[in-house]
């Protein structure tokens, strides 16, 4: 079963016995001249769960405009769900990588502490992490195994510096094996998905396992990058087009919407204050199930954010 959710806000109850919002506002590419805006914006419409990662090179301007909405009285930091992630070169020493995290967000905890891809990459020493995507990354790959680097996450809950662990990219397969040694589950798996690529068996799988879905590149238009190889995007599918003309909605809310009302959450991201309030407004209506059926019934399938690209490996179900 899908867990209780609570409040119009879509929260939901964790394993860990905190709870999270299902809606999060993704922090990915947010530049400096940018971060403040955005964030204020985004805590002003009522995001409160926010999604960020050391590889996104950007926490230290993120953290500062937190600070600055928590110091403004626009948000108290107990209302905040904030989350970040633990890059590959950093999973032989994933306390020194949360608690450089923490400074960088100036945070004395996280909510939510992720590790970014199943597999670790021989470390270059740099924190924040770079990192260039290439086919030929698996020649760095370090063979250091995933269950010391939970172990190492458990820690950081029992340290106190954690409230909730999780994962990002886990396979059914990955994460039936993460369950079996894991002490701490993980409370939740972020992974692509979007209505050309909908991960029908891994939504599934992590429902009955008590381990939320939270999706990302719902809606992405994908730019042109070589790292994003498939062009198509539901935005301009014609059958979400007609369900938003019928619903008085905009494409973007209709697959928001189709996702959470799958059992599944998001990590939505703008910059713009009319399309930040647009993202959040899609919690507040139902799709049909006939138009929740159309949506399921699409046999358009292609992958944005290849990881071979990226790492030399194929790495998803």
């Amino acid at each position: 079963m899908f867990p209780f959710l609570v409040s119009k806000n879509m929260k939901v109850s964790l394993s860990s016995g905190y709870e999270m919002p299902l809606l999060a506002f993704g922090t990915f590419k947010i530049e400096q001249n940018e971060a403040d805006q955005a964030i204020l914006s985004a805590i002003q419409t009522g995001y409160r769960h926010i999604d960020c990662a050391s590889f996104y090179l950007n926490e230290e301007h993120i953290g500062e405009s937190i600070a600055n909405a928590i110091n403004s009285g626009a948000v108290a930091r107990e209302e905040l769900f904030i989350a970040t992630k633990a890059w590959p070169t950093q999973y032989r020493d994933i306390r020194s990588a949360c608690i450089n995290s923490l400074r960088r967000l100036k945070l004395e905890y996280l909510d939510l502490y992720i590790l970014h891809w199943p597999l670790a990459v021989k470390s270059n020493l740099e924190d924040p992490p770079v990192f260039t995507p290439s086919a030929d990354n698996y020649k760095i790959f370090d063979r250091y195994p995933l269950h010391l680097a939970w172990k190492q996450m458990e820690e950081l809950v029992k340290e106190g510096l954690v409230r909730s662990i999780g994962v990002s990219n886990w396979t059914v397969g990955l994460l039936n094996d993460l369950l079996s040694y894991a002490t701490i589950p993980p409370v939740c798996n972020q992974f692509e998905t979007h209505a050309y690529y909908q991960r029908k068996a891994l939504i599934e799988f992590c429902n009955l396992n008590n381990v939320i879905p939270m999706g990302y590149n719902v809606i992405l238009k994908p730019p042109n990058n070589p790292y994003y190889h498939y062009n198509e995007t539901a935005l301009e599918d014609p059958a979400v087009i007609q369900i938003a003309e019928k619903m008085q909605k905009t494409p973007a809310q209709v697959l928001i919407k189709w996702n959470l009302q799958r059992r599944c959450g998001c990590v939505v991201k703008s910059i713009t204050p009319s399309r930040i309030q647009e993202n959040w407004q899609s919690q507040f209506f139902d799709l049909a199930e006939e138009d929740m059926n159309t949506i399921n019934s699409f046999t358009k399938h292609g992958v944005f954010l290849d990881p071979s690209k990226m790492f030399g490996i194929a790495l998803n179900d």
